[in-house]
């Protein structure tokens, strides 16, 4: 049998003299699911982008089939080559039936409007994907925007489909749904290569098991073969420990929600008489399906959005009139699940994404000298293990992994009060996630109180003192340890 797509020799080398990939060799073969995993900066996703046409390597050979690969991604969908990226690349003021749509026609795939509406309600129920074609991109929450993202890769990739950390923002019960479609994907005779950090979804979707360190492809494992110790020492040389930080009491009242009601952008009301309350020294985790209300719950707790009623309070103080940035004064630190333009300003470099708000949320001038500047980042950077070229690197050419670590590491730098995150360590590797959960908790041993809003369940029963659930923008549950799991998935599906 003839591979679909074949890479040999594969180098990419930087300007910056930074080696991404260095002599790849990778063979795709129909029917098959490959799991990806490395840690951050391992060279998977340029590896990707590569074999799917977005970038091209320093040298090396590529086939698809018994032609050449394609040199840019138009041509790669319109071979049914097609990458489902990490962070959704939709059009904002675009509908979901416009964006697919425009990647069909770009595909070379000629479909009428109403054909691509049945494409893609076909679709989705066939492969169990919630979508809705008429829905606007921009009101949707990073978890949906997802969905759309894998099921244009349905529609576009019909002969290699790459999937770039495609369950990040999805629950254990869509992450068994993807795992079974990726599955079935393969079955239908397509070569589908699963990108992710999460060894246990890599061991259940995986036929070959591909490790990646420092970017060379250091293990190839088939399915009986494979094991979570195999791959974590393939991955980091050694089998790494999860740090257990010490615990502590919870204190008094720092953040204090009442009775909030948020409108939806769809119409009616993202959140609906929420009440909740987070105390010094504790992690409280809300748990929830992606899109019932937790974006437009954090984007009122940071000031983003006007609640229609009901109070926040931040150490006792009503924060509901203070913008973004007085809220940050006061010792409220977030951590969003968009990290590019949110979290980061693209175009401008490590150093000053990082020392700039860091002097903005304590009042200082902003102008500042070099040194300084470079020192506060330098200790970020250094603490939270940000692999860098330097200080001076743009920003957005960092991995994913790295710009959250930015982020995270930045944020508790500035010795919060109250820090809400979002799905901080999604797209982490073993060792950065587990670098995030001990952040988090010695925040809180320091007297922070953390508000953890993520849809990983694991992630929450290892670290939360309570967990609530947030179900179609009510809560529907609070839940103490030791956890039980099956109750808080039933939570997730009512109000």
């Amino acid at each position: 049998m003839e591979p679909l797509l074949e890479a040999r020799g594969i180098w990419k080398v930087y300007p910056n003299g930074v080696e991404a990939n260095r002599g790849v060799d990778v063979e795709l073969y129909p029917g098959q699911v490959y799991a990806l995993l490395g840690e951050n900066g391992a060279g998977k996703t340029t590896l990707v982008k590569i074999l799917s046409g977005v970038e091209k390597p320093t040298r090396g050979m590529i086939r698809l089939g018994r032609g050449p690969a394609p040199s840019s991604p138009l041509q790669a969908q319109r071979a049914g080559v097609y990458m489902v990226p990490q962070h959704p690349t939709l059009f904002p003021n675009l509908t979901v039936l416009e964006d697919i749509g425009l990647a069909l026609r770009m595909a070379g795939i000629k479909v009428s409007r109403e054909g691509a509406r049945r494409l893609i309600r076909d679709a989705s129920a066939r492969y169990g994907l919630t979508v809705d074609p008429d829905a606007r991109i921009e009101g949707l929450g990073v978890g949906e925007r997802q969905r759309v993202e894998v099921l244009k890769g349905i529609l576009v990739g019909r002969r290699v489909l790459f999937l770039d950390e495609p369950s990040t923002h999805m629950t254990p019960g869509e992450v068994d749904t993807l795992v079974s479609l990726a599955r079935r994907l393969a079955g239908e005779g397509r070569a589908i290569v699963y990108i992710t950090h999460r060894i246990e979804e890599a061991l259940a979707v995986a036929d070959k098991v591909l490790v990646m360190r420092r970017g060379r492809l250091v293990a190839t494992l088939d399915r009986e073969e494979a094991s979570r110790d195999k791959v974590l020492a393939a991955m980091f040389g050694r089998i790494p420990g999860r740090p257990k930080p010490a615990s502590t009491r919870p204190g008094g009242e720092v953040l204090r929600v009442e009775d909030l009601w948020v409108p939806s952008p769809h119409g009616g009301w993202a959140i609906r008489g929420v009440s909740l309350k987070v105390r010094a020294g504790e992690v409280l985790g809300v748990a929830g399906i992606a899109g019932n209300g937790q974006r437009e719950l954090v984007e009122a707790i940071v000031g983003l959005t006007k609640p229609r009623r009901g109070k926040i309070l931040l150490n006792g103080i009503d924060i509901g009139g203070l913008p973004p940035q007085a809220r940050m004064r006061m010792g409220l630190a977030v951590v969003p699940e968009e990290r590019l333009g949110w979290a980061v300003a693209p175009g401008l470099s490590v150093c000053l994404n990082t020392a700039l708000p860091l002097l903005a949320r304590n009042g200082s001038p902003l102008l500042l000298r070099r040194s300084y500047a470079k020192m506060l980042a330098g200790k970020v950077v250094r603490e939270a293990r940000v692999k860098t070229s330097g200080l001076d690197q743009p920003v957005e050419t960092l991995s994913g992994g790295n710009i959250q670590r930015l982020v995270v590491g930045r944020e508790l730098a500035a010795g919060p009060r109250v820090v809400v995150a979002m799905n901080p360590a999604a797209g982490l590797d073993y060792n950065g996630a587990s670098m995030v959960e001990s952040m988090l908790l010695e925040t809180a041993a320091r007297g922070a109180g953390v508000l953890l809003i993520d849809e990983d369940l694991d992630l929450l029963a290892r670290v939360s003192s309570r967990i609530v659930v947030l179900s179609r923008g009510t809560l529907t549950g609070e839940f103490t340890p030791p956890y039980d799991v099956e109750a808080i998935g039933r939570a997730m599906t009512m109000g």
